[in-house]
């Protein structure tokens, strides 16, 4: 199943709630959300990048793939449709896939602890009541 909770992104006035898979897998040494591109078109990132946009190769399981990192993001956890932990984070592009990804730094901003990833379930650092996982499309 996974765990995945409601964020909000927001870039330069724009802003999207989606449903994001956590992703410890995603490792990064900054806090990064991977959006496919039509989220991407949502926050008015495309067509045309923003200047300063950064195009890398990242390596993941199924191979290499190109992204585009946009710095100056933020990202927040949603909780009962409250905006909580806001984190400065980059929007990472995928042209291929189709849901976001949060990396293992912005879960960590976000004080993300996983209890059981098979059945979902999930809390915040320092309070002991467990959630459950949001569907991936609601």
């Amino acid at each position: 199943m996974g765990v995945r909770v409601k964020v909000r992104v927001k870039y330069r006035g724009a802003s999207l709630d989606l449903v994001a898979l956590v992703n410890t897998g995603y490792e990064t040494d900054i806090p990064e959300i991977l959006i496919p591109m039509s989220a991407a078109e949502k926050l008015g990132l495309l067509p045309k990048l923003p200047d300063g946009t950064i195009i890398e190769t990242y390596k993941t399981a199924s191979g290499l793939m190109r992204v585009y990192r946009v710095g100056g993001g933020y990202a927040s956890l949603l909780i009962g449709g409250v905006e909580e932990r806001s984190v400065e984070t980059y929007l990472v592009i995928s042209e291929y896939t189709d849901e976001p990804l949060i990396s293992d730094q912005l879960a960590s901003g976000f004080g993300i602890v996983i209890e059981d990833p098979a059945k979902g379930l999930w809390r915040l650092r320092g309070e002991s009541s467990i959630r459950s996982s949001e569907n991936r499309f609601p």
